[in-house]
């Protein structure tokens, strides 16, 4: 899909916090622990990333809207 750069890394950096916080919602597992296991997830575009997901998702629908 056709995103200005800045507007990719903002959508991905929302949807990196957004998978952070359904993560630590009454888990006793601290916030710094879940973020590390995000950004790892996304840094290696790994499909069980949420984020990934969501970021998959958008580009589906985008291409299906074409």
């Amino acid at each position: 899909v056709d995103v200005a750069p800045l507007r990719r890394v903002d959508m991905a950096l929302k949807f990196i916090a957004d998978s952070v916080k359904e993560a630590t919602f009454s888990n006793p597992k601290p916030i710094e622990e879940h973020l590390a296991e995000q950004l790892i997830l996304a840094a290696n575009n790994d499909s069980n990333s949420p984020s990934v997901k969501k970021r998959h998702e958008l580009e589906r629908i985008a291409q299906a809207s074409r």
